[in-house]
């Protein structure tokens, strides 16, 4: 298993990370300083918002929250001019009864089979998404919804499955963002969230257990053959794949 890079810990953005350098089944790696990954970014400060425009030099913050999410947010977005505002949940419909259909699905907590649901109501979404990492222009990204864990995780597992990242990297990826949950608590406390049960029910709630990840890697395998076979499903042209690939892979 690759050991994935290090990175200091932005003051107010919870669960930030760099997504590599994972080794790749075709060869190389998946390339440096090109894909980074977090929670919601409103309380970030003044010197995180500089750290991440300046020293990383992100180009696009790729936000796949729900229209209710964003609503939250209080004051103008620091790096406004870089962000694209992509949900993969509908927005015609109510963020709380999108979930309140996934928990009658699915349960309350996380399951392989709640994350092939994205794929049902947000597949066009997440293709679309990303077809934007197959421009170099576009480069770096930052990837981020509420928790950075379950939408921004499903996209990022996609991505790396395409790549040729062996599962047991991206359910390891995946399993990262538990060292994140006493932030990511904090943070849904302070922004005003409604959190149902106690503390070790929410917790369990908010786990990412790698196998979770294995598992709906291994059922959209299962349905679709590979990621890559899907976004081809969602008009995703094979030209764009090739152009992420050669884009993220670093060769030794």
């Amino acid at each position: 298993m690759t050991t994935p890079s290090t990175l200091r810990e932005p003051e107010g953005i919870h669960n930030f990370r760099e997504v590599g350098p994972y080794r790749l089944s075709g060869g190389g790696a998946i390339r440096g300083e090109r894909i980074y990954r977090s929670g919601a970014l409103e309380q970030m400060t003044a010197a995180d918002a500089a750290w991440l425009a300046e020293e990383l030099g992100l180009r696009t913050v790729l936000d796949l929250r729900h229209g209710d999410e964003i609503a939250l947010r209080h004051g103008p977005h620091p790096l406004e001019d870089r962000v694209f505002l992509n949900s993969i949940f509908p927005d015609h419909v109510r963020q709380e009864d999108l979930i309140a259909e996934l928990n009658g699905l699915y349960g309350a907590g996380i399951s392989p089979g709640r994350y092939m649901h994205y794929l049902e109501i947000g597949g066009d979404k997440l293709a679309r998404a990303f077809e934007l990492f197959a421009e170099e222009e576009n480069y770096p990204f930052l990837v981020h919804c509420t928790a950075g864990k379950d939408r921004t995780g499903v996209l990022i597992g996609m991505i790396m499955d395409v790549l040729g990242a062996s599962p047991e990297d991206i359910a390891h990826e995946y399993g990262l963002s538990d060292l994140s949950i006493d932030r990511l608590l904090a943070y849904l406390r302070s922004s005003g969230r409604d959190l149902q049960g106690t503390d070790e029910e929410i917790r369990a709630r908010l786990a990412t257990p790698p196998e979770k990840m294995a598992g709906f890697i291994e059922l959209l395998h299962e349905k679709y053959g590979s990621s890559e076979a899907f976004f081809l499903s969602q008009g995703v042209s094979a030209e764009k794949i090739e152009r992420v690939r050669g884009l993220l892979t670093a060769r030794a």
